[in-house]
């Protein structure tokens, strides 16, 4: 893993059906995950959570802490989040491009 850029991880069936994006801070032991995403019809089906569980074992070796922002309206999103034991930070204003707003939400790794 390299401590600059950004880290794309894939799902496929056998075309790409969900990603997600991290960096890694070993400065911080911190990873971002900056973007996360599905294709519609493959929602609901355990590929996001499976995404972030792969994202929290490759942290495990070189952070203490998962940290993401999400939109407080996209409740999908951050019911998932909550349910893998992550928790709102703070509420971030106009921190998309559009102005919205982002929970800052972070998960302590043991």
């Amino acid at each position: 893993m390299s401590d600059e850029g950004v880290l794309t991880m894939v799902a496929e069936d056998p075309a790409i059906v969900a990603y997600v994006m991290f960096s890694i801070s070993r400065p911080y032991e911190t990873v971002e995950v900056l973007s996360l995403a599905v294709s519609p019809e493959f929602r609901r089906k355990g590929i996001a959570k499976m995404l972030m569980a792969n994202i929290e074992s490759l942290a495990e070796r070189d952070a203490r802490t998962v940290s993401l922002c999400v939109r407080p309206d996209n409740q999908e999103a951050v019911n998932l989040y909550l349910s893998l034991g992550y928790k709102v930070l703070a509420l971030c204003s106009g921190y998309y491009e559009d102005g919205s707003d982002a929970y800052m939400m972070v998960k302590h790794l043991e």
